[in-house]
């Protein structure tokens, strides 16, 4: 795979040398995040094939630049699609093109064959069309605002926010225009629940996303049955693999053994004399996060003067698709790509690294912290667990991370609460159990001093509280970020008592509580608020004067 920018777009070209050319166009917003992996095994598959094939992050989404501050959304997509098909034909030869659509993806690529003339045939994938789509958002994000009990509202009358996707109103009502209608001429093959039995996996939470491999064997079988001209013989052309931020530079990189783990470094044009920052994946995601925060934290730490990676590990994003495994979101392999990462960064700088991690990336945040020299800083968001039992089944964290146990104690005269619980058919079992064991362990904690001396050895809250005050005496400066309503709430007291109380006492901790918050920071004022919150740490807890470092050159750039 060749990563590359196309009009300011992040795309990555699987090369192959047939004249029919493919173009993959993903969905929006955490469905993105979820069909990356097995959109990445679908370009695979098709370039095996001979296809050459591009994947394409749309404007102002993934690593692409823009915003979602941008407006006229939909048409600049249009635009981006119509770049990427005339790049596939001055680049790789080809002479017509497929053109793959996920979800709302199948929209836009339905109007994209109406607009180019290149364009003759389509493969729909679990097709929607944009009013529906919305609809779909909606419910879920009114779903997300009750189950966290949260004032973000879908739209605020400005903008129209849910689950990764934030749209200005010209921009979502020219969404609900958007339709699902080929052109009469163009040949489609549409893959549904009622056609294909795996694709229906591609949509789960990315820790949980299964490929459908059957489905894929049988678009690259209806692709090349379509009629193409002989394949070519010159070899693949690409462009520059630099995007240009004005007041930055974006570059793929590949680092770790083998060089299999993928990433994008952002230097700043004027660097300052700051510790670089490495954004760690969150679950099995693709390294521009939920919502993209980790690009907008990116960028922003570029304007402050920062540099930054934020990584793909193992099974994740880019990193090696052709593998098979899927990343777990802990693992000790996991931890271990963390640390190459961090490698690279001070191979790059020469400056320990600040280490930034949301959920289970904070946890590996913090062990390759304790295990890694190179580690100057961390920040640690949401973080779900300090210690985990490796082969613990990956929905171990789901059953348990219920909200805190106040949440629960505000609300348990609250017959609506109760209701909703009910009529939502929440397993209030696990409730009961999740709750019990927590009260345990809390008299587990406080009375560790006496366990220990029994046990004549050191216990599990003890070995937790070791850990972390051996990056006290490291003098490891750590920002530690909860959702008000985050269930870390629950495993910070479990160690360090009610509110984290003796986590709080140790020197070079900053604690940090973020107001009206869902765990995955969907609301773009928590998350601005979040950046704020670690630009401002970081120019406070480490020297950020304006004497530029020498970076080196990037090596095994592809």
């Amino acid at each position: 795979m060749i990563p590359t920018y196309i009009n300011g777009c992040f795309a990555v070209l699987h090369p192959g040398n047939q004249r029919r050319g493919v173009l993959i166009c993903g969905p929006l917003g955490d469905e993105a995040l979820n069909c990356y992996r097995s959109l990445g095994f679908l370009a695979e598959a098709l370039a095996a094939a001979g296809y050459p094939t591009l994947r394409m992050h749309y404007h102002g989404t993934g690593d692409s630049f823009g915003s979602d501050e941008d407006g006229d959304r939909p048409e600049v997509w249009q635009h981006g699609m119509e770049a990427a098909v005339a790049w596939l034909h001055d680049h790789c030869d080809v002479e017509v093109i497929t053109v793959i659509g996920v979800r709302i993806g199948a929209a836009f690529a339905s109007q994209a064959a109406h607009n180019i003339s290149a364009i003759d045939s389509l493969v729909l994938i679990l097709p929607i069309a944009g009013r529906r789509f919305l609809h779909e958002l909606t419910i879920a994000g009114q779903i997300t605002q009750r189950v966290w009990r949260t004032s973000n509202k879908v739209d605020d009358g400005t903008w129209f926010e849910a689950h990764g996707v934030r749209l200005d109103h010209a921009s979502r009502d020219a969404m609900k225009s958007l339709d699902v209608s080929p052109p009469s001429d163009t040949q489609v093959l549409q893959i549904d629940p009622a056609s294909s039995e795996d694709i229906g996996c591609i949509l789960r939470d990315s820790h949980l996303a299964a490929v459908p491999h059957a489905t894929i064997a049988r678009i690259v079988a209806w692709v090349a049955a379509l009629p193409s001209e002989l394949p070519r013989k010159s070899t693949t052309e690409t462009a520059s693999a630099t995007l240009d931020l004005g007041f930055a530079s974006e570059s793929p990189v590949r680092f770790g053994p083998h060089d299999e783990l993928f990433g994008i470094m952002c230097r700043p044009h004027q660097q300052r004399d700051a510790p670089p920052v490495l954004l760690v994946n969150t679950s099995a995601n693709p390294r521009a996060g939920n919502a993209r925060i980790a690009v907008d934290l990116a960028r922003r730490l570029a304007a402050e003067g920062i540099a930054s990676l934020r990584m793909d590990g193992a099974g994740m994003g880019d990193s090696a698709p052709a593998t098979g495994e899927l990343g777990c979101p802990y693992s000790e392999a996991a931890t271990n790509d963390v640390r190459h990462a961090v490698e690279l960064l001070h191979e790059q700088t020469g400056e320990p690294a600040i280490v930034l991690g949301i959920c289970s990336g904070a946890y590996h945040a913090l062990q390759a912290g304790l295990l890694d020299a190179r580690v100057g800083g961390l920040v640690l968001v949401n973080l779900q667990r300090f210690i985990w039992r490796e082969g613990d089944p990956p929905d171990a964290i789901r059953r348990d991370a219920l909200r805190p146990t106040q949440f629960y104690l505000r609300h348990i005269l609250d017959w609506q609460s109760w209701r909703r619980l009910l009529l939502a058919d929440f397993d209030v079992l696990n409730l009961i159990r999740v709750l019990s064991v927590r009260v345990l362990l809390r008299v587990v904690a406080s009375l560790d001093p006496v366990i220990t001396l029994i046990a004549g050895g050191i216990t599990r809250v003890g070995r937790v509280r070791r850990s972390v005050r051996a990056l006290g005496l490291r003098a490891v400066p750590i920002l530690y970020v909860l959702g008000n309503n985050d269930p870390g709430i629950e495993e910070l007291a479990t160690y360090f008592g009610a509110d984290g109380k003796r986590l709080r006492q140790q020197p070079g901790l900053t604690f940090r509580m973020l107001a009206d918050s869902d765990h995955t920071l969907s609301s773009h004022r928590v998350r601005t608020a979040l950046i704020e919150e670690v630009v401002a740490w970081i120019n406070q807890s480490h020297r950020a004067i304006d004497r530029p470092i020498v970076m080196a050159g990037l090596p095994n750039a592809p």
